[in-house]
């Protein structure tokens, strides 16, 4: 009761946080293939307050919002998106009544009372078909044609934090449709998924990486970069990221546009791939 006080004092001095909702909630993701369940998929959450990053079937604490929630996930070939809707909770209603239209600005402004559905399925498809069966893939600058192959390599230097490190280069299967890219690779050691939207030829790749044997150890990626040559290359630098945002390893990404499909490269068997 004195918590509530304390709130509409606040409220009527010019704001309070939430009166009765919270700014995060967990929600759980899965993925399937038809009717059966796909297990190990890489998936992203993204709306307009974050970017958050948990393999299927798991469970990730994101930050509410107003805006739709895009999650999208990748496995092997397999790629599939959903974007679901936040929804006006009872919170929203009892800050409308308690604290009146600034308690129900509060609220809208900060997604404390607003939720997504606790729980999401994606559906799986190959990665091509996936692209062109929703409405969210929308037409940009970049559209390759069908009969080319994206083609994506990664360059990292030496950890900053281990004196035995090497740089080591990689090679990713890559995805282009419309203006949404997306960037995978997977080998007996780790598992990456870079991903991003390309506007205005600008790309920005969020991404994450696991090591297979222990997926709690994951490092993220970011990259920002454009596109040249008329939308056939995109050239990025980036920064692999510990769990503390530190930058570990100084990087470059380049993704070019040929009629050729690559060919299957072996992974490099140092274990640099991953955070170390």
């Amino acid at each position: 009761m004195l918590k509530m006080s304390a709130c509409l004092t606040a409220l009527l001095l010019g704001g309070c946080a939430s009166i009765t909702g919270t700014h995060q909630q967990p929600v759980s993701v899965q993925t399937t293939q038809g009717s059966e369940i796909i297990s190990g998929a890489s998936c992203t959450l993204s709306n307009d307050a974050g970017k958050w990053f948990v393999k299927s079937p798991g469970s990730v604490i994101i930050k509410k919002s107003t805006g739709d929630l895009l999650v999208e996930c990748a496995r092997d070939d397999l790629a599939g998106f959903e974007t679901v809707v936040s929804k006006a909770n009872t919170n929203v209603w009892g800050n409308l009544l308690l604290g009146g239209i600034i308690g129900y600005a509060v609220d809208r402004n900060s997604g404390a009372g607003f939720d997504y559905p606790g729980a999401v399925t994606v559906r799986l498809e190959q990665a091509r078909s996936a692209a062109t069966s929703g409405q969210n893939y929308q037409p940009a600058a970049v559209r390759p044609e069908d009969r080319s192959r994206w083609r994506a390599m990664m360059s990292c230097g030496v950890n900053r934090y281990f004196n035995d490190s090497k740089p080591f280069h990689v090679s990713f299967i890559a995805e282009v449709n419309g203006d949404r890219v997306t960037l995978h690779r997977k080998n007996k050691v780790a598992e990456e998924v870079l991903s991003g939207v390309v506007r205005d030829r600008q790309l920005v790749l969020d991404g994450v990486g696991y090591r297979l044997q222990a997926p709690l150890g994951s490092w993220t990626y970011k990259f920002d970069g454009q596109f040249t040559r008329n939308g056939r290359i995109y050239s990025g630098n980036g920064d692999m990221l510990a769990k503390t945002g530190q930058s570990t390893r100084t990087c470059t990404l380049v993704m070019v546009l040929t009629d050729v499909e690559p060919q299957a490269q072996k992974a490099p068997a140092s274990a640099e791939v991953a955070a170390k």
